[in-house]
């Protein structure tokens, strides 16, 4: 128990129920909680963990043995772990128990007529017709009371907790003991908790049955673990970490049980959890019990069940009959079903036969010989349903080389990386790779596929294996993609300038493919002219019919990021709406979205970019991400927090997920913006810390990752009030010589938050210097955001030299720019600024109307930092003023706010959980916070009280 101690990973709601329903035990309310789930779920694990945890207590444990169901208290004896207390009561009555030599209380030998019945079974069988024993066997309402009898005594000093595990092998008079003493607690300090596989399915006493069906019961039901769980399972075992798909395949595989996730994580390598191509084993002592009812199968079940195996988890009968060659297959289903190996379905088709678990499959499949295997294969290849699957049965039968499957699979491949299907396409490049006789081309087409799915170190992997003797333009294309999207970008520009020299006409796909990451590179080294060149040549060059992720997107963000977003929108007026745009069209609708977003075409930019990522899910992994990010940052520039705030955690969590370091500042610095403008500075710093930390990794070459990273960081200082750090945040672009993203306006927001910060430290002159070139840029742009913030800039700067008229028209002008342009927080911040300035040149009442106009801008934004601001200025005011309190959800953290406004929405915690992409526990965690906070108990109460704070504001 202590080594399972040791590996105990998640669990917290469950944890967190068991501690609250001991502590109303500890108050003097008895509570009664039942743990349910399969076994090797870690019932017994938990409740462990629980008990090891929960403070000063009294614990009796006991636990059903299937060896012991018919022996009559069997399970009570084991309760107690001497001769005291229930043995002598039970004495008294007339059971006559007695310790053992290793302490623990047993029934008689007498009683249990070892000598002559050595085995319990054959003893707890005979038990009930011996007169004898019938004669001494006491009732169980007796027993029951003379348990209650201890219970009570052993509450006295401390509460107590009373565990039964495996109730259900738990003995009948065990049971009616044990509902006898649970029923008439009422004032104890006493926790009891049993644990059982399926409480739906226990056969007991009515009264218990009833006991475990109260309302007031809790129950637990558990469910496997889900990655994140796994994947601290692997760190506690010390193994290499496992990518996120890895994680996912290993919690199918095991259904999340951690006995079989332990026993996999022990005995299988962390590369081959992550090799997709390769099936995973089952366990080996998990194993063998499957392969033991195999082995009492007759030759023709034995053959089905192995067809079965080769066909899949599950499969038409008839199908598995023509794969094994049996003339009987229903009575060869039967027997192998009766011996727990298949399970018989019923379909519109006929009967379906199926392994219970993934692990049955697993362990059977694994068990084939390498000859039987391939013509279980060749057969099925025959018979199957599908190209894909008659494709795959035939790679698994063959022995050798095959130039002819080889080119089949190939062009698969590259058919479903047009279709944007990466995952299905690497594997089939993967195989052809496997069965041409030169598989370097066909790798390193795999690789892409790879990496555009998200499979970094299954691509690094296959990366390594390419022989030193490939084509240079194949080895070159295949380690610059991988250092371009690990973020190495000066390693990534020397191999892909070599796959685009030296690629020949063989190669002239990996010269398109190149010259296309090499417009993506230019974008992340801030030279935009150099992206549109790079990818025009992808265009024309030939081959370009296989590169089809961010072709328009790069050509038309080239052209924004050098400040020629007019010419590029102009381009694009031939786009379909989102809903009717082809996979190849997306790119330049996201391209254009981010065109918009950035000239305050803010609806405009929303209805591409939203449309982009609900139309991207046949995309690749890194164009789905930047979707995201793109989307929550012109979200966040239109007020629409709680939207922005999802999109971007999303677009960061996959980023972390898939290993796309090239991406993570960007999307980790937009996540930021939100939780730094509410006030939530552990997220914030978070991901601030976690952009930067990319941004340095990438290379001083990266600049637009270092411009996003360092703009997150002055917002979060800017939000805390912190000028200081605002500056220091800044230094680094400061310094940047390269004009395109870094000063363009509109594309990264940090200059006016520099301007603000050096006007409050004193240093006007260097204001003055950055304010300049801001404003003379934003006016030749006619950009009105920029506009409007350097307006602010040009107020807050007038205001500290004490030139107020002019000061008072910048703060006007910068208003109906930002009014324009549809920018709530930063007319927010302007209101905020004009404010303050009005209170200190004496015009109160003027003042106050800009600071409430401000204010309530704020509290809609939940922006809690700048309503504390807007808060303190009232009242300096020292002006009446009409109660205004907060909205509802102000008194949420961001992420009680996301849970609660999408539960109002109608929305099941299964349904949020998809959304948020966390997990129910987690949702149902916030959930909960959030009705404490807001005094409801229901979620139609929520729902009354988001929309009327959301009316009142």
């Amino acid at each position: 128990m202590a080594e399972a101690i040791a590996m105990f990973v998640g669990r917290d709601a469950e944890l967190r129920c068991l501690r609250e329903e001991f502590e109303r035990a500890r108050a003097g309310l008895p509570r009664l909680v039942v743990v349910e789930g399969p076994a090797g779920i870690g019932k017994t694990t938990l409740v462990h963990r629980f008990l090891e945890g929960c403070g000063p207590a009294d614990v009796l444990f006991t636990d059903g043995d299937e060896g012991e169901k018919l022996l009559p208290y069997g399970t009570l004896t084991r309760l107690f772990g001497g001769p005291a207390g229930l043995p002598e009561r039970l004495t008294e009555l007339g059971l006559g128990l007695a310790p053992g030599p290793d302490g623990q209380a047993r029934l008689p030998d007498s009683l249990a007529v070892r000598a002559a019945l050595p085995d319990p079974l054959a003893v707890g069988a005979a038990l009930p017709d011996a007169p004898p024993f019938r004669a001494a066997l006491p009732d169980p309402l007796a027993v029951g009371a003379a348990l209650l009898g201890v219970v009570t005594e052993r509450q006295r000093s401390e509460p107590l907790c009373l565990v039964v595990d495996d109730v259900h092998w738990a003995d009948e008079p065990t049971l009616r003991a044990l509902t006898f003493c649970l029923r008439r607690l009422r004032v104890d300090r006493v926790l009891a908790v049993l644990m059982l596989r399926d409480a739906a399915a226990l056969a007991g006493p009515e009264g218990l049955l009833r006991l475990v069906a109260a309302d007031q019961t809790r129950r637990l039901r558990l469910s496997g673990l889900g990655a994140p769980e796994v994947g601290a399972m692997v760190g506690e075992l010390g193994g290499a970490p496992v990518s996120q798909r890895g994680l996912a395949r290993l919690v199918e595989h095991t259904e999340g049980v951690p006995l079989h996730l332990r026993a996999l994580l022990e005995e299988v390598p962390p590369a081959a959890l992550d090799d997709l191509g390769q099936p995973l084993p089952a366990p080996r002592s998990y194993g063998l019990l499957v392969l033991g009812k195999v082995a009492r199968c007759g030759p023709a079940a034995r053959e089905l069940i192995s067809a079965v195996s080769v066909l899949g988890l599950s499969c038409p009968l008839h199908l598995a009959a023509r794969v094994a060659a049996v003339e009987e297959p229903l009575q060869a289903l039967e027997q192998a079903v009766r011996e727990g190996v298949l399970l018989e379905r019923s379909s519109a088709r006929g009967p379906l036969a199926a392994f219970a678990h993934p692990l049955d499959r697993a362990a059977v499949y694994r068990d084939l010989g390498p000859a039987h295997r391939s013509a279980l294969h060749a057969r099925a290849a025959l018979v199957a349903e599908g190209e894909q699957a008659r494709l795959r049965h035939r790679i698994e039968a063959v022995a050798g080389p095959s130039p002819e499957l080889a080119a089949e699979l190939a062009e698969l491949g590259r058919t479903q990386v047009r279709l944007g299907a990466f995952g299905s396409a690497a594997e089939h490049l993967k195989a052809a790779a496997e069965l041409s006789g030169d598989p370097a081309p066909l790798a390193a087409e795999a690789v892409e596929a790879l990496l555009l799915d998200g499979r970094v170190e299954e691509a690094a992997r296959l990366t390594a294996s390419l022989p030193e003797r490939a084509h240079a333009a194949v080895r070159g294309y295949a380690l610059g993609h991988l250092a371009m999207v690990r973020g190495q970008i000066e390693e990534a520009r020397a191999h892909l300038v070599t796959a685009w020299e030296r690629a020949g006409a063989p190669e002239s796909g990996l010269a398109a493919r190149a010259a296309q990451q090499l417009a993506m590179l230019c974008l992340v080294k801030a030279e935009g002219r150099q992206a549109a060149r790079w990818a025009e040549r992808a265009r024309n060059s030939p081959g370009y019919r296989f590169s089809i992720d961010y072709n328009r997107y790069t050509l038309l963000a080239g052209l924004g990021v050098s400040g020629q977003i007019d010419a590029a929108l102009a381009a694009t007026t031939d786009l379909p709406a989102p809903s009717s745009a082809s996979i190849a069209e997306l790119d330049a609708l996201l391209g254009r979205g981010v065109l918009r977003t950035c000239s305050d075409d803010l609806p405009g930019g929303l209805a591409d970019l939203s449309g982009a990522v609900a139309a991207c899910g046949e995309r690749s992994v890194p164009f789905r991400m930047l979707a995201m990010a793109m989307l929550g940052q012109a979200e966040y520039r239109a007020g629409r927090w709680d939207d922005a705030g999802l999109h971007a955690e999303t677009a960061a969590s996959v980023a972390d997920d898939a290993d796309q370091r090239w991406l993570s500042p960007v999307c980790h610095a937009v996540a930021a913006l939100v939780p730094a403008a509410r006030g939530d500075w552990p997220a914030a710093e978070a991901h601030v810390a976690a952009a930067l930390s990319a941004s340095q990794g990438a290379g001083v070459d990266a600049v637009a990752s270092l411009a996003y990273a360092c703009s997150a960081a002055a917002h979060l200082a800017t939000a805390r009030g912190d000028h200081v750090r605002t500056v220091e945040a800044l230094e680094p672009l400061v310094s940047v010589k390269v004009h395109d993203i870094v000063y363009e306006p509109g594309i990264v927001q940090w200059l006016d938050l520099l301007i603000d910060a050096l006007v409050a430290l004193g240093e006007q002159d260097r204001a003055e210097l950055q304010l300049a070139g801001m404003e003379r840029l934003a006016g030749r742009r006619g950009r009105r955001s920029a506009m409007a913030a350097a307006a602010r800039c040009r107020g807050g700067l007038h205001a500290a030299r004490h030139e107020n008229d002019l000061a008072e028209a910048a703060f006007t002008t910068g208003l109906a720019q930002a009014g324009m342009a549809g920018l709530p927080f930063d007319e927010a911040r302007l209101r905020l600024a004009y404010g303050r300035f009005l209170r200190r040149l004496g015009r109160r009442r003027q003042a106050q109307t800009q600071l409430d106009l401000g204010l309530a801008l704020f509290a809609r934004l939940g922006a809690l930092p700048y309503v504390d601001r807007c808060e303190r200025e009232l009242s300096a005011c020292g002006l009446p003023r009409a109660e205004s309190g907060a909205a509802p959800l102000l008194r949420l953290t961001p992420q009680e706010q996301a849970v609660a406004r999408l539960v109002a929405t109608g929305m099941t915690n299964r349904q949020v959980a998809r959304e948020l992409v966390l997990s129910v526990k987690t949702i149902e965690y916030h959930l909960g916070n959030a009705f404490a906070k807001l005094g409801v108990s229901s979620r139609v109460a929520l729902t009354t009280k988001i929309q009327s704070g959301a009316d009142g504001g």
